[in-house]
């Protein structure tokens, strides 16, 4: 069996050593660019890692692909799902440093630290007032590991959680109110901390628009982690530039990256990270001892782990 492993960010020689260990007997290959990499595709039976899906249209004998990130909206192409090919991704190996990020970015806007940082930058003491959580109520938009990892800090700060899902997973304790995602606008006139996590789909594209915005209180603040299609960011930056909102923290946008000349760099009220909520020290340990776990499934003709639903985008709860 062929193995292919290429991903935008690498792994550790440690990690590498135990890609090649549950590899052993097999054939690992590591391209070292994107010519190469389709060249060592035509006749691998197993691709590890993440890239554009133009690189699979030559690969006959690919069987399972493996990807490192959790969302798959780039890579899943009406082309890629016509292979018939076993897809599996990352879900919930990133969230401990996606839900740090989502949080960094809620305290950001909570605690007006952007306005602060100017302030430091141009040698001003201005004790700006900062908006409290405790005691308010979060609403988290998909509860999957990241949505209920969110939950539980935002439980430990002493707020109320509510959330909503397209599926019924089971109702975490510190989740108050699990609803379906018909109630959505319900969540966004409710919560003072509206946060998305979820996939990346038809279904969810332009979720956050112009409606939901207008329902959020004045004292509210919209956080998102996913992708940035979920967000109708015309509408986002006319809800800031008027005030109608406290704030907002993306570490997502729908171009990637951000045009230096976007007009959500100089939005009001807004926080920015470069899709970076998912990278950490920890990445390539986590993902590679995954793949390592799922590749002595695949050789025992096990299910495997984090099984993607192709037609949804994500691995569905309970199938």
């Amino acid at each position: 069996m062929k193995i292919v492993v290429c991903d935008m960010l690498g792994f550790e020689d440690e990690h590498v050593a135990w890609i090649r260990e549950a590899a052993e007997g097999d054939t690992l290959v590591f391209p070292n660019d994107d010519a190469e990499l389709v060249a060592e595709l035509a006749d691998a039976e197993v691709f590890f890692g993440y890239h554009s899906p133009e690189v699979f249209a030559g690969a006959d004998n690919l069987k399972w692909i493996q990807t490192t990130s959790a969302g798959l909206d780039m890579m899943l192409t009406p082309e890629v799902v016509a292979m018939g090919l076993q897809v599996t991704n990352a879900s919930g190996l990133h969230a401990p440093p996606v839900v740090e990020t989502a949080w960094a970015l809620t305290l950001a806007v909570s605690r007006c630290l952007r306005h602060h940082g100017h302030c430091q930058d141009r040698h001003e003491w201005d004790q700006f007032v900062p908006w409290d959580l405790n005691g308010r109520t979060a609403g988290v938009i998909g509860l999957g590991g990241i949505g209920r990892r969110y939950a539980k800090i935002a439980a430990a700060f002493g707020m109320r959680v509510i959330a909503v899902d397209l599926h019924s997973p089971p109702k975490p304790d510190e989740v108050e109110e699990l609803w379906g995602l018909d109630r959505l606008n319900d969540l966004c006139a409710e919560a003072d901390v509206v946060m998305i996590a979820c996939p990346a789909t038809q279904e969810t594209q332009g979720l956050i628009g112009a409606e939901q915005l207008a329902l959020m209180k004045s004292t509210a603040i919209l956080v998102n982690i996913a992708r940035g299609g979920i967000v109708d960011e015309p509408a986002l930056i006319e809800c800031l530039n008027e005030g109608r909102i406290v704030g907002a923290g993306l570490d997502v946008t729908k171009i990637e990256p951000l045009p230096a000349d976007d007009p959500l760099w100089d939005t009001p009220r807004l926080v920015i990270t470069p899709h970076i909520a998912g990278w950490s020290n920890d990445r390539s340990r986590n993902i590679a001892k995954f793949f390592c776990e799922n590749l002595g499934r695949y050789k025992a003709g096990e299910p495997l782990q984090n099984l993607v639903d192709q037609e949804r985008g994500y691995p569905v709860p309970g199938a």
